[in-house]
């Protein structure tokens, strides 16, 4: 999914729809809160150059809970 969205092997994500993230629980709940099939920007460092990417979320999986 990240390679579909255009992100790379090295990329540094820096911000979510405009909202700084600086550690991964920030990165991640960031991305858990974005509705699926709506585009939003992520800001990313790559190879020292600031970006936007537009990223598309799918619709998640629900994990099957045992018993």
């Amino acid at each position: 999914p990240a390679g579909q969205a255009g992100i790379q092997p090295g990329d540094v994500i820096t911000a979510v729809q405009g909202l700084a993230v600086r550690n991964v629980t920030e990165l991640l709940a960031a991305v858990a809160a974005l509705k699926p099939g709506m585009a939003a920007p992520l800001t990313v460092i790559r190879k020292n150059n600031q970006s936007e990417i537009s990223v598309t979320p799918g619709k998640r999986q629900r994990p099957k809970i045992p018993g």
